[in-house]
């Protein structure tokens, strides 16, 4: 099993995991022709989609349904999770009940936020990979459907200090910092300690803010926070707007690099540095 978050923030996200040549996409939040273009820069194309799972009835995780099922007609599978929509040809599945679609047992599971929001656990071959973004806190319900996970992606949306300081009005910083708001780079790192003793090997950090947050500042965060624990193996990518990470190989060993994109051509300017 293998992932790419082709692009995550508030301009719309998306993530291609494949197993055995089959692919899904987990939310479809840009236009058909957008995913199109950012799956080729993997190799890879809507033809190989079996499914798209949405987690998020938000249009920056379903805008681009519509445009696909035009595209893809019959053959792809839309299914949500329980009131995320996802127009007439969604299937809704409910939460805490796996499903088989091609070679994934997936499962929704639900996370705080103030809409409807799902995380998803997928298994196929013996791994498995979770996903949870826009969620206000990691409990233990949501750090145990997790638990296991040889890859998660998960939010690490502001850093609070950032927050506190900056441009947003006082009513809008109390919905993020709030327990149904989304989470902090600090609470991102907490949730990786928790789960780094259960297998954790990759951790993909998502839903950057692009005001209150970066990428060096995300992957400095909870990846000094997982060395300082003794877990320096596990490695710590920051996923962007509209540029795919790297490949995350599940069942890759661990001791890779923290923060990716050392093949990429704009990596020295990833963080600011050139």
């Amino acid at each position: 099993m293998r992932l790419s978050v082709l692009s995550s923030g508030s301009s719309g996200n998306a993530t291609y995991v494949e197993c055995g040549g089959e692919g899904v996409l987990v939310d479809a939040g840009l236009s058909c022709r957008r995913l199109r273009a950012l799956l080729a820069l993997l190799g890879r194309t809507l033809d190989g989609v079996r499914a798209v799972l949405l987690t998020h009835g938000h249009a920056d995780h379903t805008a681009g349904v519509a445009s696909l099922v035009r595209e893809c007609g019959d053959g792809l599978r839309i299914i949500a999770a329980p009131g995320v929509g996802g127009g007439p040809r969604a299937e809704a599945v409910p939460a805490g009940v796996p499903f088989r679609v091609g070679a994934f047992e997936a499962t929704f599971f639900s996370v705080p936020h103030d809409a409807a929001t799902y995380g998803l656990r997928l298994r196929a071959g013996g791994l498995c990979a979770a996903l949870a973004t826009d969620l206000g806190e990691v409990g233990e319900e949501t750090l145990g459907w997790m638990r296991g996970a040889g890859a998660v992606v998960l939010e690490a949306n502001h850093d609070p200090e950032w927050l506190r300081r900056g441009p947003y009005p006082a009513r809008l910083k109390r919905r993020i910092s709030s327990a149904s708001g989304h989470l902090s780079n600090a609470q991102a790192a907490e949730a990786a300690l928790a789960l780094a003793p259960y297998g954790l090997r990759h951790l993909v950090l998502a839903h950057l803010s692009e005001t209150n947050n970066s990428p060096a500042r995300a992957c400095g965060t909870v990846g000094s926070r997982l060395r300082a624990a003794g877990y320096g193996g596990v490695r710590v990518l920051a996923s962007l707007p509209g540029r795919p990470t790297p490949w995350v190989e599940v069942e890759a060993p661990a001791g890779v690099p923290s923060c990716g994109y050392e093949s990429r051509p704009w990596a020295g300017r990833l963080f600011g540095v050139e």
